[in-house]
């Protein structure tokens, strides 16, 4: 019930409550007809016993029978029967036959007898007990008949309430769905977009207003957050460099201490991770803002790749780790050259830095039918299943451990890249054997392929040893 769309709740509503209220209303109906048709069936109850008492008012005391001449005219086809004080039938209507009225108590009360119900009515008179009997048949027939219609009607009102129910849903909804795919096209890009205002005033139209007002304070609010990070970054790129330069000057006056060197180098090496980070945001504010420009062109992978791995070798030489390399020959691709180059150094770099002692790289490389791919895996800790799903957000990382260097920028960096050149970059995996991301990048235009490159979300890693997806 949950799943289903709102115009479809409201005709199932619709539909229960119409079998509610029919059947409700007909319970109600029923009743009423009963009771009225049984007030009519007691009116004349009441003027027959009072006839046959008046006429038995006239015969004789101590009869031992009374025939049917001797009741009045409007009585002596119903179902009467007279007893004496001590039992024993005077008369007994030849409807009843060889069965009794008697057996039910003095009150006014409902027999069946045979395949008939009767009304009982018991009055004593002069030690004469007169019991009156009226069928019930024109009362169950009628309330026979209003079940039948019930039956037949039901369903046929259950039917239009639900296709009813349905329309006046689908009608009212229609400004909401307008709104819905307005509100669909607004994106980071074009926050100064609003919502279209029904022409009816009522709660949908405040309802609007009140997208339209926050979509107002979301747009001055992210733009005021874009214009920060592009300035702060750039404004704190000019001081950078010229420590930057001032520090490798000073370090190269042939007089300094062994001691003073050392501090330099340190507060050369947090100058270099400042800058790093002032280009990383200031590279995220550009695609916050759809700066990020890229023109990819047709490009072999293999050689941006092999100067990757040249300086992942360098990067990893300190730990001994081992680079692992299953490369075709050529690997043609659309691609932005410098971008591409960034991403697979900014993965190598994570490898590299997550890896343990000894530990090994993988690269691969290939071509399936929707598109080009190259991933890169390490061995070490896996990622925390709580990280796993915010592993491209910024500032995110995939331990806990502050001792590496790094901002957690380097994935989200990429993975922006990746998008600027129509590609795709998500997490295959992350175990106990492997952690594995993979770069896709659509095939050059000579290439195409019925399957273009569809981009895919980024799994949450599965327990150790088993992989999240399978080529």
């Amino acid at each position: 019930m949950r799943a289903l769309p709102l115009s479809a709740k409201v005709a199932l509503w619709s539909f229960v409550l119409a079998l509610v209220t029919i059947g409700g209303g007909n319970f109600v109906t029923a009743y009423v007809l009963k009771q009225e048709i049984m007030s009519v069936i007691e009116q004349r109850a009441a003027r027959v016993s009072k006839d046959t008492l008046v006429a038995l008012a006239h015969l004789p005391e101590n009869l031992q029978t009374i025939t049917k001449d001797m009741l009045p005219r409007s009585v002596a086809a119903l179902a009467i029967e007279i007893t004496a004080a001590d039992g024993k039938t005077l008369y007994r209507a030849p409807s009843l036959k060889k069965k009794t009225l008697a057996d039910g108590p003095a009150t006014p009360h409902q027999t069946r007898i045979g395949k008939l119900t009767y009304y009982v009515e018991t009055h004593e008179q002069r030690g004469l007990t007169l019991r009156l009997g009226l069928p019930l048949t024109q009362v169950e027939t009628s309330l026979r008949r209003l079940k039948l219609a019930s039956l037949v009607a039901l369903p046929i009102v259950a039917v239009f309430s639900l296709l009813g129910g349905y329309w006046v849903a689908g009608r009212a909804l229609k400004p909401v769905r307008k709104i819905t795919e307005a509100a669909a096209r607004i994106t980071a890009e074009d926050l100064h977009q609003r919502l279209p205002l029904p022409a009816a005033h009522d709660e949908i139209r405040k309802l609007t207003d009140v997208l339209n007002d926050t979509f107002e304070r979301l747009e001055r609010s992210y733009l005021q957050a874009v214009r920060f990070a592009s300035d702060a970054s750039h404004q704190l790129k000019t001081p950078v460099t010229v420590m930057r330069a001032a520090i490798e000057s000073l370090l190269s006056d042939a007089t300094l201490r062994p001691e003073q060197a050392a501090v330099l180098n340190d507060v050369l090496d947090q100058t270099r991770r400042l800058s790093s980070l002032t280009e990383g945001l200031l590279l995220l504010a550009r695609a916050d803002a759809g700066g990020i420009k890229s023109y990819p062109d047709e490009a072999d992978l293999i050689p941006i790749i092999a100067r990757c791995i040249e300086d992942a070798e360098v990067l990893g030489s300190n730990m001994e780790i081992k680079i692992e390399q299953d490369l075709p020959g050529s690997l043609r691709a659309l691609a932005a050259t410098q971008q591409t180059e960034q991403i697979l150094l900014n993965l190598l770099e994570n490898a590299v830095k997550y890896n343990q002692r000894g530990g090994t790289i993988r690269i691969k490389a290939g071509e399936r039918r929707d598109g080009v791919f190259i991933t890169i895996s390490n061995t070490g800790a896996a990622i925390p299943l709580d990280r796993a799903p915010w592993i491209f957000d910024r500032f995110a990382r995939g331990d806990s451990d502050e001792v590496r260097a790094g901002y957690g920028l380097g994935l989200s960096i990429a993975r922006e890249l990746a998008t600027a050149q129509g590609g795709d970059l998500r997490l295959l995996r992350s175990d106990s054997d492997a952690t594995e991301f993979e770069l896709r990048l659509a095939r050059p235009a000579t290439k195409t392929s019925d399957n273009p490159l569809i981009p895919l979300p980024t799994p949450a890693p599965r327990p150790a040893g088993v992989l999240t997806l399978r080529r």
